[in-house]
C-alpha cells in the first residue's frame, strides 16, 4: 500500500486555479477598516475626557461652595460685611482649577440674595441656628473637536450651613 503525497488540484485556500487572484487579496482590509473607525473612537475618547474634566470641575465647585458656606456660618460675630470672607474663601478654594468671579457667587435667599462682594447684612441680626446659604455658578465648556454638545452649560452648586 502506497501513500500519496501529491497535493490535490483544488485547494479551498487557493481558489479554483490553485493561486490567488490579485483582486481577492485582503492584505489592506484591516488598515482600511481601522481608518474608518479611528475618528469615531477618538471622538468618543475625547468626549469621555471632556466629561471627566467637567465632573472634576463640579466636584471642585461643590467643595469650594461648602467651604465658603462654612465660613459664612461662622461669620455671625464679624464686624462689617460677613459675606466678604465667605466669598473670598469660596474663590480661594476654587482658584487652582476654576476661576470664579465675585458675580458668580451669591449669598442665600434668606438674606436678600446678595451677589458677589456687595454688602450683605451685617451679622448682627443673625440668630444662631438660622441657615446661611451660598450658591456659585460656573460656565462649563463641552466642546469636542469644534462641536459644542451642550451650549450654555452651567454648573451650579449650593451649600447651606447652620449659623453658629
Amino acid at each position: 500500500m502506497r501513500l500519496s503525497t501529491q497535493r490535490p488540484l483544488l485547494s479551498p485556500s487557493r481558489g479554483r486555479a490553485g493561486r490567488r487572484s490579485a483582486w481577492r487579496r485582503e492584505d489592506g482590509q484591516t488598515l482600511a477598516e481601522f481608518a474608518l473607525v479611528l475618528p469615531v473612537l477618538l471622538l468618543i475618547l475625547t468626549g469621555i475626557l471632556k466629561f471627566g474634566l467637567m465632573f472634576n470641575n463640579y466636584i471642585t465647585l461643590t467643595d469650594s461652595v461648602r467651604s465658603g458656606a462654612r465660613t459664612l456660618a461662622l461669620g455671625r460675630g464679624l464686624s462689617g460685611n460677613p459675606c466678604a470672607p465667605a466669598i473670598l474663601q469660596t474663590e480661594n478654594s476654587a482658584s487652582p482649577t476654576l476661576h470664579l468671579a465675585d458675580s458668580d457667587i451669591q449669598v442665600g435667599p434668606e438674606y436678600g440674595s446678595f451677589s458677589g462682594a456687595e454688602t450683605c447684612m451685617t451679622g448682627v441680626g443673625w440668630v444662631q441656628g438660622d441657615q446661611a446659604t451660598l450658591t456659585a455658578r460656573y460656565s462649563c465648556d463641552l466642546t469636542v473637536l469644534g462641536i459644542n454638545f451642550f451650549p450654555g452649560c452651567t454648573l451650579t452648586a449650593s451649600a447651606t450651613q447652620a449659623i453658629e
